[in-house]
């Protein structure tokens, strides 16, 4: 018996066409930002024509070309009268300035969630302000402040942030650039908790000298973290998503910090003479540091990755020392 012939399907050639069709037709105008937008809830479509196209489409050239074409069609009839059907991200990008007096308070918990966009956090300095923020965004934003002297602050991108929204902010608005510029008083003490979605991070705490803790949660995008020598020890918990990351410890400064990672490069700078002991693993990716690091712990033998225990001389009986946990995943860890 003769086996069945198999056509090359049209689908994948006439869908490469689309896109094509789609993106110039934003770039006339046709569409806006919002009808594109409407794309990030139609996804689940494409999946339906490609089963549809793998079922009936390899059959025949003709079927799978009117199967392209149909879809094309209905997507982008969609995404015209998807606006008017309130199935539109809100992609615009805005502007908005935040701030809380000092006033009366004695300590401060304040979380700063940005969804879209590079985030700054620095010093605020000579200001009768807690905190000022400057931020350029897509979608919606809430700030709330209670906790009377403890004084407690969200300034946080609300629901979803989502890659797709940043995605088109920045894809159809390549002149507006996304940024959330944080200030924040030292002089109080302070527990900060920063997630950074789309965008890189910088985060300058070397003057806060009354830090009590500190949370990091990076999404995409390059980290570049300085942590202060304090009054006090406290515990930092940093973990970055793609991108290089960088993190910098402030000479006396005593702390327990717990890192992960999951692609990039990631860069640990230790003080000199300082007590330090380092457990550390990576997926893949090897483990670099400095003479002063000694292992204790683990085989430096590993084919994938590298995994073990490193201290300095004299880290067992140091009265302020630096213990560093590490989690790596692609990428190699380089402690200096």
């Amino acid at each position: 018996m003769q086996g069945r012939m198999e056509y090359r399907s049209l689908f994948w050639p006439l869908l490469l066409i689309g896109v094509g069709v789609i993106w110039l037709l934003s770039n006339t105008g046709v569409l806006s930002v919002a009808n594109i937008s409407v794309l990030a809830r139609l996804w689940p479509l494409l999946l339906i024509v490609i089963g549809l196209d793998l079922l009936y489409g390899r059959q025949s050239p003709r079927l799978g070309a009117l199967i392209g074409v149909g879809a094309l069609a209905l997507i982008i009839v969609l995404m015209l009268v998807g606006p008017a059907l309130g199935w539109a991200a809100d992609v615009d990008v805005k502007s908005a300035s935040y701030d809380e007096p000092l006033g009366d308070a004695s300590t401060a918990q304040i979380t700063v969630g940005a969804g879209v966009g590079g985030v700054t956090v620095r010093p605020l300095r000579d200001s009768t302000n807690l905190f000022e923020a400057d931020i350029t965004y897509v979608g919606q934003v809430d700030f709330s402040v209670g906790g009377g002297s403890n004084r407690v602050l969200n300034l946080s991108q609300r629901g979803e942030t989502s890659f797709n929204i940043g995605f088109l902010g920045f894809l159809f608005n390549p002149d507006q650039q996304l940024e959330w510029n944080v200030r924040i008083n030292p002089d109080v003490p302070l527990d900060l908790i920063v997630n950074a979605g789309t965008g890189g991070l910088t985060l300058d705490l070397s003057d806060f000298a009354q830090l009590t803790g500190v949370q990091v949660d990076a999404g995409t995008g390059g980290m570049d973290v300085t942590l202060p020598a304090t009054e006090s020890r406290y515990e930092a918990k940093v973990s970055a998503g793609t991108g290089g990351s960088t993190i910098r410890i402030e000479d006396g400064a005593s702390l327990d910090l717990t890192a992960s990672a999951g692609t990039g490069g990631f860069t640990i700078d230790v003080p000199d003479d300082a007590a330090v002991r380092l457990v550390a693993s990576t997926g893949t990716g090897g483990i670099t540091v400095p003479s002063f690091l000694k292992r204790v712990g683990g085989e430096d033998n590993s084919f994938v990755g590298d995994s073990g225990t490193w201290e300095t001389d004299g880290f067992t009986t140091a009265s302020n020392p630096i213990t560093i946990e590490f989690d790596g995943g692609t990428g190699g860890l380089t402690v200096q």
